[in-house]
């Protein structure tokens, strides 16, 4: 069975090319160059530029002739859309999982609780299951510890004023002298840890995912408590460290 090429519209994949040809030159192409480049008959060329010009997806120079790209251009990419961001995070979370053999989380704030936006499951027997849309307090997860982090002291007293604690186990934290101590810890350390605070039997490790002007989120890595050894913790902070400047460089 032959497989027949799809269709397609010279007179488009033209414009395109020149448009695209436009965009990568150094400096604005006149009508010559782009005859000669582009190899595009004259007659063809000059309507195509012509019609270009008139959607306002190029400009020429009344003094030199040549051809810039126009605000059409402009007009059309502020109507671009990007991925919601736990799409684009995904990827990367995957990853992470698989270099780690854990499952990982990627946590945004909502109020005072953090919720998951995207994950990634392990494959071990034993693992923790981080379902999509999943709240916690902040002061009981390690990527909620994060936000806390990343709080002025202003922010950090208020948040401390109101919060009131649930114990979701025997050791989530119930001091607010504790928190705050942490709090300093992870903005020393750059890491956070839940011990079992959420989920018995699960410990967690998160750090933010930022750069120099904004915070994105945290990432985190909820581990069988079993599997979670002083050994593999250094293991832990390099690949989430890693995954951060990875996500970060992705996103902006």
């Amino acid at each position: 069975m032959r497989l027949t090429p799809p269709a397609t519209v010279k007179s488009l994949d033209r414009g395109l090319d020149i448009l695209e040809y436009v965009a990568g030159c150094a400096q604005p192409p006149s009508f010559s160059q782009l005859l000669h480049e582009l190899r595009i008959p004259r007659s063809s060329l000059f309507h195509l530029l012509t019609n270009l010009r008139s959607r306002g997806f190029l400009e020429r120079d009344p003094k030199t002739e040549r051809y810039r790209l126009g605000a059409g251009i402009s007009k059309l990419a502020r109507n671009v859309k990007n991925p919601p961001l736990g799409d684009r995070v995904a990827p990367f979370l995957q990853q992470l999982s698989l270099d780690t053999r854990e499952t990982c989380g990627f946590y945004v704030r909502r109020a005072d609780s953090v919720v998951v936006i995207a994950s990634a499951i392990s494959t071990q027997a034993l693992s923790y299951t981080m379902k999509v849309g999943m709240r916690a307090p902040l002061y009981a997860v390690s990527a909620g510890k994060v936000v806390l982090a990343e709080l002025s002291s202003e922010e950090l007293n208020n948040y401390l004023a109101r919060v009131t604690f649930t114990a979701v186990t025997p050791h989530t934290i119930r001091s607010k002298g504790r928190l705050k101590k942490e709090v300093q810890q992870i903005k020393g350390t750059g890491f956070a840890y839940s011990r079992e605070e959420f989920t018995l039997g699960i410990t967690a490790i998160a750090t933010a995912v930022r750069d120099e002007q904004s915070f994105h989120g945290a990432i985190n890595l909820a581990v069988p408590t079993a599997r979670f050894t002083s050994e593999r913790d250094g293991d832990f902070r390099e690949a989430l460290r890693r995954t951060a400047g990875a996500i970060v460089g992705a996103i902006r």
